[in-house]
């Protein structure tokens, strides 16, 4: 039997793919009683900056962080962490004002219903062509991906669409007071 798809179709098709297998993800897990102590080798550090300290920094700034996900080369299921191009670094965490979704059939926080995703890069033009590849899925598919963005410096913030506008103003604002 043979079916025809037209070339958007695909396209359409190929780009959600490659979304789902971005937001499906390995974990570490650090508790609120490991005082955020969430610096490990391997988690991507970017100079000083990782993911943890963000989640650490947005914590100190009174945000209600709950469960956090550190991942390092060897959990990050997209294997792009520390490839060229990528993220150096990446946590997702939950904000404990919601409650804590995982991902179907994971272990792992599904940060578009829970919380968040820090991502890190080496340099402000790998978390621009992230953001543009990002911006692309948001317009092939508006209501699959909604979410709140936020960056500063080599840090790009992902929130869920969730949290209320007040409350993701509160992350993005916590966000440029992040000095690293």
């Amino acid at each position: 039997m043979c079916f025809l798809f037209s070339g958007r179709f695909v396209v359409r098709l190929a780009v959600s793919l490659c979304l789902v297998c971005l937001s499906v993800g390995c974990r570490q897990n650090v508790s609120p009683e490991d005082d955020f102590d969430l610096v490990t080798p391997g988690t991507g550090v970017s100079g000083e900056i990782n993911a943890g300290s963000v989640v650490e920094h947005f914590q100190a700034s009174g945000l209600a962080i709950g469960r956090v996900d550190v991942y390092d080369v060897e959990t990050d299921p997209t294997k792009r962490l520390g490839r060229p191009g990528q993220y150096v670094g990446k946590a997702n965490f939950q904000d404990s004002r919601l409650p804590l979704v995982l991902q179907q059939g994971q272990d792992v926080i599904s940060f578009q219903n829970s919380g968040g995703i820090v991502e890190v890069f080496s340099n402000t033009d790998d978390l621009e062509d992230r953001q543009k590849a990002l911006d692309l899925a948001r317009q092939q598919f508006p209501a699959a991906f909604p979410e709140y963005q936020y960056s500063n410096g080599v840090v790009l913030l992902r929130l869920g669409h969730v949290l209320t506008p007040d409350q993701a103003a509160e992350y993005e604002a916590a966000l440029a007071s992040f000095q690293g």
